[in-house]
């Protein structure tokens, strides 16, 4: 009973507090206004591992990700860096082991 309520309680606050959101109406900038307009950098980075064995199994991952973009003055500075590391290791005394590793990264200067 308290968990039901809980979640209906979680749902009404939801929807209440999205129904509050207002953006207004559009904007049209001026030149000198979009010059300081960025989208600024991103970056990503995802790490899986994935290990099966009856004596010994480990994975390990390590994800970092920064993105900084500074304008002074439209003197433009940005930075964008995404890494991934991602190892397993297996041992099986009785069946095959098997391992799998995944790691990926991008990032992308404004």
């Amino acid at each position: 009973m308290k968990m039901k309520f809980c979640t209906l309680l979680a749902g009404v606050s939801l929807l209440a507090l999205a129904s509050a959101a207002n953006a207004g109406q559009p904007v049209v900038l001026s030149d000198g206004q979009m010059d300081g307009v960025t989208a600024g950098a991103a970056a990503t980075a995802n790490a899986t591992g994935f290990a099966i064995g009856d004596f010994l199994t480990f994975t390990t991952t390590q994800t970092s990700t920064d993105a900084v973009t500074s304008i002074n003055s439209i003197k433009q500075f940005g930075s964008a860096f995404g890494g991934a590391f991602s190892a397993a290791a297996a041992a099986s005394a009785l069946f095959q082991a098997a391992v799998a590793t995944h790691a990926d990264s991008s990032a992308t200067l404004p």
